[in-house]
């Protein structure tokens, strides 16, 4: 994908990036694996779906002088959940959304600044120490 203005993200913390669309795939696809769905040609499809969106989108407010700006965080998590409802995948929108929710939790009690968001304790079943043998 080229870097161009079309593809800058603003975070939730003001910082300006390149949208990533390997990124966003990767989370599609930990939404759809939550759901018993492991297919990654899904979670490449939905996100190439959800970017072609963002484009028109952005493309048909032009002609009317409206001035697009940067997508946000937030834009790009509303259209995957409204592709994946679409796609009849309710249930994984469902936990892209609690994903995104559960980052949110966790960049509030870090103190929301730019650090890794490892600060805090870590969910449950998350740990090195859930993937162990409990007979060891």
């Amino acid at each position: 994908m080229k870097r161009r203005s079309e593809h800058l993200v603003e975070k939730r913390d003001g910082r300006t990036e390149f949208l990533r669309a390997t990124k966003l795939a990767r989370s599609v696809h930990c939404a759809l694996h939550s759901v018993g769905i492991d297919e990654g040609w899904r979670a490449l499809e939905v996100t190439a779906t959800v970017l072609a969106g963002l484009r028109h989108r952005r493309l048909s407010l032009e002609p009317l002088g409206t001035a697009a700006g940067l997508l946000t965080t937030a834009e790009i998590a509303e259209a995957v959940q409204s592709v994946l409802v679409a796609t009849g995948q309710a249930a994984a929108a469902v936990a892209f959304g609690a994903v995104a929710a559960e980052r949110g939790r966790r960049r509030s009690r870090a103190g929301g600044g730019r650090g890794l968001g490892l600060e805090g304790p870590v969910p449950r079943g998350l740990g090195a120490a859930s993937r162990r043998d409990p007979q060891e």
